[in-house]
């Protein structure tokens, strides 16, 4: 054997020594990380379960706000129902008179209530809160065509949100 051949066995044997003792093994674990945000849907309000107004001194009144707030995307559909078909119903037995107003919900001025009231909005954007305010208004005691007698009225609205 020639000194170069010995030293091409040599270099050979420390390579294959030197990539033998610094092989690497490897292996590898993967998990899926998840999290669920369920639909979230709320509707409130400012208002009490009973607003009074004053119909003698005013012809309009503020009742609060609804506010409605959802992390989806999607069409809301609003629906205002009343109980009396938008008239304070005098609450004494025998009392039948009725007395007249309109609500006022978001930009929608003059709603008549003798049949459900329904409006649609779309929201592009989750995460979407609106406020809505609602009034009501009235002809004064004093400009009525058609007097009542002294009483407490009252109608019951319902407004209901739902969103597809």
């Amino acid at each position: 054997m020639s000194k170069h051949m010995k030293k091409v066995i040599v270099l050979v044997f420390l390579l294959i020594l030197v990539f033998s003792t610094y092989a690497q093994i490897s292996q590898s674990v993967s998990t899926e990380i998840q999290g669920i945000v369920p639909v979230v849907f709320s509707l409130g309000t400012d208002m009490t379960d009973v607003e009074t107004v004053d119909l003698v001194n005013s012809s309009s009144a503020y009742l609060g706000k609804v506010i409605v707030y959802t992390n989806t995307k999607g069409i809301w559909t609003i629906v205002i129902n009343s109980k009396n078909a938008g008239k304070l119903a005098g609450r004494t037995p025998g009392n039948n008179d009725l007395y007249p107003y309109y609500m006022g919900f978001g930009t929608v001025d003059r709603i008549d209530l003798s049949s459900n009231f329904e409006m649609t909005y779309s929201t592009l954007v989750a995460k979407t809160t609106v406020e809505y305010p609602v009034s009501i208004s009235y002809t004064r005691l004093e400009d009525l065509q058609q007097p009542v007698v002294s009483d407490t009225y009252s109608d019951i609205v319902t407004i209901t949100v739902t969103i597809s």
